[in-house]
């Protein structure tokens, strides 16, 4: 199996179809888990889990996982498969001509099934959470990237890494609270590419291949932070899709690419937050 080309068409099937398969009805915190080994899937895995487990459990686990625990998958379940990047040590000539060790990222993968699709499996609805109301949870996201001027009132949603500045219309221009605070947490995930933060190159010209990537870093970014949050909120999606389909299109690589940028920018943008809850504890 072509992993990075299965989640790609899959992905660009969608998008053709006019849905972002991330945009999800979060009501409630729902990271995908493991709950033998207690990881919280990351990156592409979070993302890819979702498009297959709204509604369901948020529980996965390997074959082997459920047998060794006592609990038997049941017959006709179909597994999921999930990335990893296995290092690979290869022999290259260098400008010199002379032979060198390397190390190559090798993209692997291993399957995974829902805990609804297990007889005996019961675990609970659980994840990386942040604590609050959702209000002090999007404004603690903000806070950590402590902007240079702030959030300002404006006659659309942008971020401007000149001035290190979000602007959002106002509240009253959104169909919702969460549609704004998704909106918000969009130009969060630009902001983090700052040459101060993850840096990111964000100058990219308007309609460039660099301007749809990062444009979907943030777009990608923002339904992790949505879900960590429990945010029910519309993504600034529609606009970029065909954008974001000539870059997928191109690079069958590039939806996971852009999500390990989205993940680091998640990871970022909660690493306080968290932090703070585990002292709190």
């Amino acid at each position: 199996m072509d992993i990075a080309q299965t989640i790609t068409d899959r992905i660009i099937a969608e998008l053709e179809s006019g849905t972002a398969p991330w945009v999800k009805p979060w009501h409630e915190s729902a990271e995908a888990y493991n709950p033998i080994s207690g990881t919280v899937y990351r990156g592409m895995n979070q993302i890819w889990l979702g498009m297959f487990g709204c509604g369901r459990s948020n529980a996965w686990l390997t074959f082997n996982q459920a047998s060794n625990a006592g609990m038997k998958v049941k017959k006709g379940s179909k597994g999921v498969p999930i990335v990893f990047w296995k290092p690979l040590s290869v022999t290259r000539k260098d400008s010199n001509g002379d032979e060198v060790q390397a190390t190559l990222p090798l993209l692997k993968h291993y399957f995974v099934f829902n805990a609804d699709d297990i007889d005996g499996a019961s675990f609970s609805k659980q994840g990386g959470t942040l604590e609050g109301s959702v209000d002090s949870r999007v404004q603690s996201v903000v806070d950590r990237l402590q902007l240079a001027n702030g959030v300002q009132t404006a006659s659309s949603a942008f971020y401007q890494s000149s001035k290190d500045l979000i602007g959002m219309p106002a509240l009253s221009s959104f169909r919702s609270l969460a549609d704004y605070h998704a909106t918000l947490l969009h130009e969060s995930v630009h902001a983090t590419g700052h040459q101060s933060r993850l840096d990111r190159k964000l100058a990219n010209k308007f309609g460039s291949e660099a301007y749809a990537f990062e444009e979907l870093i943030a777009e990608l970014g923002a339904a992790m932070l949505c879900m960590k949050c429990g945010i029910d909120g519309q993504l600034q999606h529609a606009s970029y899709i065909e954008s974001w389909l000539r870059v997928l299109r191109q690079d069958k690589t590039a939806i996971i690419k852009a999500a390990s940028k989205a993940q680091s920018a998640m990871d970022y943008l909660t690493a306080t937050v968290e932090q703070e809850e585990l002292l709190a504890a």
